[in-house]
């Protein structure tokens, strides 16, 4: 009998291979991406031919990064009593149900609303689907499937925008589109035969503040990659704008700074789990400080700037693939729940955060203060790693 196998009344009950159920989470995980990268430029275009100001637009968007924050709290309980499977079918399903409700009345009020409750259900997903992925992983792969996970998780959302190409942005035909391909993301896992998961056995930590206290550094990757993610995705076409580039030439520097990301998780997993995966956050961090202050000279010269963007990219979302590789590594999986739930309460408020402090640094401060910011921080991360690391073998 394979180890996925077990008897129940006389009979043997087959079970899903490990791989099977990778799968299946990687394309729940892909939808959640598609609806990070469809929902909030439909929203903008939506709200603002309505009339609505830029403060009133982007609230509505923020909206679901706060509601994760604020339900942080809830989660590990409400994971340890549904199970890791129901938290991600309903939460998907309950998600793609308020996607179908938005167009029946687009305002602010009413979106900020929806908004809020959606982010509550998808946090949920988010997190649910990163213990599975832990707990599935074993420890020898963790840093590869969490490299495949940050891939997946960033074609989906650059998926997003490509989405809203052929729906386009008008009436409620966008929404429909958009919350049957949520649905349709979830179908292997929904058909997934019955599995048992590690959520049985999960226990709730004595509180948040005790997990941040037990792996500091893991937190600090989650916060510098909310904040410096966050930040380029919103003022890098600006800044680039501001540089001289033509908006067409701004919009493509996300492009291919997010290519970067999909294309090094996967390379950056492999040597993850062969050299280690704090040594590999250092090499990241090291990039990603350098990288930004490189980023005002390479502007006028493409054969420069689309290998740093590309490098830069992929190596400062690893803060965030490996971060979670690192959970896995510092927590038992009972453990879990809350220390995976602090991770991303701590990456949404590093997403709070970051736009708000890079728009201030370019006031103050418009050909550098951006860079000057992006670089600073991934500098934090790489003091960081360099302490705990000095702290490891004083304790030896």
């Amino acid at each position: 009998m394979s180890a996925v196998d077990r008897t129940v009344a006389g009979r043997v009950v087959k079970h899903p291979s490990r791989r099977l159920i990778l799968a299946a989470v990687f394309s729940s995980c892909l939808g959640v991406g598609l609806i990070f990268g469809f929902q909030p430029p439909l929203i903008a275009l939506t709200l603002s031919r309505l009339g609505y100001s830029s403060f009133a637009i982007g609230a509505v968007t923020a909206a679901s990064l706060i509601a994760v924050i604020l339900c942080g709290p809830f989660y590990p309980r409400a994971i340890v009593r549904l199970g890791l499977k129901r938290c991600i079918v309903g939460g998907i399903v309950f998600a793609a149900a308020i996607l179908l409700l938005m167009p029946l009345h687009p305002s602010v009020p009413f979106w900020l609303a929806l908004r809020f409750v959606a982010g509550c259900a998808l946090g949920l997903v988010w997190i649910a689907s990163e213990i599975w992925m832990n707990s599935a992983s074993g420890t020898e792969s963790r840093g590869t499937v969490m490299g495949i996970y940050g891939t997946v998780f960033s074609i989906g959302i650059v998926a997003g925008p490509i989405l809203l190409e052929f729906t386009g942005t008008q009436g409620a035909k966008p929404f429909v589109i958009g919350a049957a391909c949520l649905i349709l993301t979830l179908l292997p896992l929904a058909v997934l035969p019955q599995t048992t998961s590690a959520a049985q056995e999960f226990t709730l930590l004595r509180g948040l503040s005790g997990t941040l206290k037990a792996a500091p550094i893991v937190m600090l990757a989650a916060l510098v990659a909310g904040l410096v993610e966050s930040a380029d995705l919103t003022l890098l076409p600006l800044f680039g704008m501001h540089s001289g580039l033509t908006e067409r030439a701004a919009l493509l520097l996300v492009a291919v700074f997010m290519a970067g990301n999909v294309a090094l998780q996967v390379p950056i997993g492999l040597l993850a789990d062969r050299y280690g995966r704090k040594t590999l956050l250092g090499i990241c961090a090291a990039t990603s400080c350098i990288g930004p202050l490189l980023l005002q000279r390479s502007l006028g010269t493409p054969l420069l700037l689309w290998p740093l963007l590309i490098v830069w990219g992929g190596t400062l979302y690893a803060f965030y693939s490996q971060g979670v590789a690192l959970l896995g590594e510092e927590f038992p999986v009972e453990n879990l729940p809350s220390a995976n739930t602090l991770f991303v309460m701590v990456y949404c408020l590093g997403g709070v955060i970051g736009p708000s402090a890079g728009g201030m640094a370019m006031d103050l401060w418009p050909s550098r203060g951006l860079p000057v910011l992006l670089s600073g921080a991934a500098l934090l991360m790489l003091g960081g790693l360099a302490l705990g690391s000095l702290l490891r073998k004083r304790r030896r």
